[in-house]
């Protein structure tokens, strides 16, 4: 281009505008760069947050829904009698269980595909989509032995639900059979049942467990921590939908609970358990308790009460009085069987001696606002006649002769007032009463039984305290390794001489000729005890207990037994209705302990 005025070439102008867009289209690019730099950052960011910061949170959420955590239970210990004997076992079952969303599903699935197949009956990929499973209800209802209709009422009512038992306790063979039929949606539980296959002698001891598996009474309650031992774990993995996808993973083994051998021998059990059956049911009474020790090891060899009840049958529990183990639970007023403690009382004073005799005319004295009466006026009696002819006016001359404190203090050292070393639950611990109470009255007929309560595990103690030189050895309900230690309670001297005293008791002139054994020499103590009326105002002149406690033999005690009868009819001396159920039971039990003999077996009967 020329110019007009000089003629000259014009030059060309460069644009004003150049270097500014260069600049610009720069700032673009680092401007797009910068944002994908930040979102590639904040990807690492978020990717590093979700795999590292939040991961365990994440997983734990992602398990939630393909994971299940589920218990595996473990087997409770199981009881035994001292010689192995099973008194309480638990056996395998199986539980039943659907799960209804999983079945509606396949089902609704199998129905959809169906229908297509039926337009197009070749299409070989909807074929391999149906549901593998059976699907069969009526099948199902069969296999599990429930009715059909109610079988398909209950799954109608819940199809969303993932969890309904169908049964709760089969054996493992139709658990097995059940599991060839593949149903779609179902599958077993393991669990365990209680059995207790010697249930009525020995219920009150053993007790129960609940439907699942928790113990509720007697030692099943006391010991359920060591017997329920610990569960385990397992997880089953689900797919999205819920459904199983393959086995189970054990994650935390089961540890069985741990076996408890007792001291009970239940040949002895069974055979005390008949004796108080037939006293009972003969004599018409309420209930009848007795309990057998090993005076030498404290070894309860056999403890029951009738009636009794069948913990294998829990629609059977409504008698709630004969679940309770009385021996343990039960305070009574032990009446005349108390007299030979009050003797070793008197004995251990200084102030008496076997041969001193106590005036017992005119066969009843007045003490306070009370009379105390023999049966008969015996007159002169040392203190083995006492015991021989059971004389509550000689025992309670002793115990006034002596101050008050004595025999009350005496008792409670021998372990009346306190529970017992058993510690059985629900033990009642007696009562002795308070120092306040010891005056003339109250010791005057504590004396000889009255105005004391104690139990059969105290009675059956002190009398094997007795048989055993004086040594008290504690009671024990589990069968012991070696003999524990026991302790000196009175001298062994008394003992022995209060255990001849007995003797008599069992021989003519005495009240308990039916508690002789042939071949064995028995010492023993009768009762017969006036209960207290309803309205705890008084004694009833209608109502009776009787009792017997006993040792055999005396040459080397063994075994000591207590008896109790409540509420005899008719008969209701404890000589007549305790005694010869001590002598059935202690006959039998030296038997099957090969007890040597200590007397001729051709004594003469005693009429």
């Amino acid at each position: 281009m020329v110019d007009k005025q000089t003629k000259q070439p014009r030059k060309k102008q460069q644009s004003i505008t150049g270097k500014n867009a260069i600049s610009v289209e720069m700032w673009r690019f680092y401007l797009m760069w910068a944002v994908v730099l930040l979102c590639f950052l904040a990807l690492v960011g978020r990717a590093f947050y979700v795999q590292v910061i939040n991961r365990d949170f994440l997983q734990n959420k992602a398990n939630a829904n393909i994971l299940r955590t589920e218990k595996l239970k473990a087997m409770r210990g199981v009881i035994y009698d001292r010689h192995g004997v099973p008194l309480a076992i638990s056996t395998p079952v199986m539980k039943v269980v659907i799960d209804p969303r999983d079945y509606f599903d396949n089902k609704k699935l199998f129905d959809d595909i169906t229908a297509e197949l039926a337009k197009d009956p070749h299409n070989r990929k909807l074929k391999r989509q149906l549901p593998e499973k059976n699907l069969n209800l009526d099948e199902l209802a069969d296999a599990v032995g429930m009715d059909r209709a109610e079988l398909k009422k209950k799954l109608y009512e819940r199809p969303r639900s993932r969890y309904l038992v169908l049964q709760k306790e089969i054996p493992p063979q139709q658990a097995e059979l059940i599991e060839k039929h593949e149903f779609q949606g179902v599958y077993t539980e393991k669990n365990y049942k209680r059995y207790y296959p010697q249930p009525q002698p020995n219920a009150q001891i053993i007790g129960l467990t609940n439907s699942e598996g928790v113990g509720i009474e007697g030692l099943e309650m006391q010991l359920n921590k060591r017997l329920a031992g610990v569960d385990g774990e397992q997880q089953v993995v689900r797919d999205k939908k819920g459904n199983r996808v393959k086995d189970p993973e054990i994650v935390k083994e089961v540890e069985s609970g741990e076996n408890i051998t007792l001291s009970i021998d239940s040949r002895l059990q069974y055979i005390l358990y008949r004796e108080l059956t037939a006293a009972g049911v003969a004599n018409n009474a309420r209930s009848a308790s007795a309990i057998a020790v090993d005076v030498k090891t404290g070894e309860i060899l056999a403890m029951t009460s009738w009636p009794s009840y069948n913990p294998n049958d829990k629609n059977g529990l409504a008698n709630k009085d004969a679940m309770r183990n009385r021996g343990a639970t039960d305070m009574f007023e032990p009446g005349s069987t108390m007299k030979p403690l009050t003797v070793a009382m008197a004995l251990e004073t200084g102030k008496y001696m076997p041969t001193t005799v106590v005036n017992t005319s005119p066969g009843s004295m007045r003490v306070g606002n009370h009379t105390i009466r023999d049966t008969h006026n015996y007159g002169q009696l040392t203190l083995a006649g006492i015991i021989q002819k059971s004389s509550n006016v000689g025992v309670a001359k002793i115990a006034l002769s002596l101050p008050y404190a004595t025999l009350p203090t005496f008792l409670k050292r021998v372990g009346f007032g306190q529970r017992s070393a058993v510690k059985f639950p629900g033990e009642s611990s007696g009562m002795v009463l308070p120092p306040s109470k010891w005056n003339v009255s109250e010791v005057a007929t504590m004396a000889y039984g009255y105005g004391i309560n104690a139990t059969v595990l105290q009675m059956v103690d002190a009398y094997a305290m007795l048989a055993n030189h004086g040594v008290k050895v504690p009671l024990s309900l589990y069968k012991l390794e070696e003999p524990p230690k026991g302790q000196q309670m009175i001298d062994p001297k008394i003992a022995d001489q209060v255990l001849l005293m007995m003797e008599a008791v069992t021989l003519p002139g005495g009240t308990a000729r039916q508690a002789n054994i042939p071949g064995y020499r028995v010492a023993g103590k009768t009762g017969t005890a006036h209960k207290l009326r309803a309205d705890r105002k008084g004694y009833s002149e209608k109502e009776y207990r009787a009792l017997f406690s006993g040792v055999a033999p005396v040459s080397d005690p063994r075994l000591a037994i207590f008896v109790v009868v409540e509420n005899p009819q008719g008969q209701y001396y404890g000589g007549l209705v305790a005694a010869p159920v001590f002598a059935r039971v202690m006959q039998e039990s030296l038997r099957l302990m090969n007890v040597p003999l200590d007397k001729p077996l051709d004594t003469p009967k005693i009429q």
